[in-house]
């Protein structure tokens, strides 16, 4: 993005903006509802052992279903203030971070008294979807041809993808394994791969283009491995 900015390509800087953003919906958008709707056995699996108890793992668990939502804003808004910072500009991203923050700091003191630690989950995670689409719209008027239209488009597809996986999640792993132990370990590595499948497919029927990227990077990373096991 740098590069292109120096060398004055308008075109390849919104093509590398563009692909980047896309690449951290992708991404990002699935690992998020994974977390939230996992919080829970993946907490017991990692912490829930001796003067760990369970009550401290619900408790853990439902701040990470919180900060997990704050990912989907999160991951844009840190990449669309990259935008900025190939322009050399510090000015805009510090007034977006402005903003940011005293929403993040009013949305927290709202809920922490009802929903406690969710509460500040949930604060952080609105912050930084308002943060990432504002940021987003910013970087249109500076760089006029930069389509954020249509790059929020396919964030939201990639969105709606993910929350169907999450729901298929939620309900296909209420009767397997446990919240702690092997019985943890069990549900997240079944929730792995219920997931995948259900994430591609979403993906598919939703006509989201950059599955066709995803599945041809996996492609090439099987084949070079059969190609290095014929070898060996």
């Amino acid at each position: 993005m740098a590069r292109a900015v120096a060398r004055r390509d308008r075109d390849a800087f919104v093509e590398r903006t563009a692909f980047g953003l896309r690449l951290v919906g992708l991404l990002t958008f699935p690992a998020a509802f994974a977390f939230l709707v996992m919080s829970r056995p993946i907490i017991g699996a990692l912490l829930q052992h001796g003067e760990f108890s369970a009550s401290a793992t619900i408790t853990t668990s439902r701040a990470l279903a919180g900060l997990s939502l704050g990912l989907i804003g999160y991951s844009i808004y840190l990449f669309a203030l990259r935008g900025f910072y190939a322009h050399q500009d510090t000015r805009t991203p510090f007034l977006i971070n402005l903003v940011q923050n005293v929403l993040n700091i009013i949305l927290a003191f709202a809920l922490v008294r009802t929903y406690g630690v969710l509460g500040l989950g949930v604060a952080f995670a609105v912050s930084y979807i308002i943060g990432a689409v504002v940021a987003l719209y910013v970087l249109r008027i500076k760089v006029h041809t930069f389509p954020v239209v249509d790059v929020l488009v396919s964030l939201a597809r990639m969105l709606a993808a993910a929350a169907v996986m999450g729901a298929v999640l939620w309900l296909a792993l209420k009767p397997v394994g446990d919240n702690n132990g092997f019985g943890a370990v069990l549900k997240i590595s079944v929730g792995i791969v219920i997931g995948t499948l259900v994430y591609l497919g979403a993906l598919t029927l939703l006509r989201v283009p950059e599955v066709n990227g995803l599945r041809s990077a996996s492609q090439r990373l099987i084949s070079n491995r059969n190609s290095a096991g014929q070898q060996d």
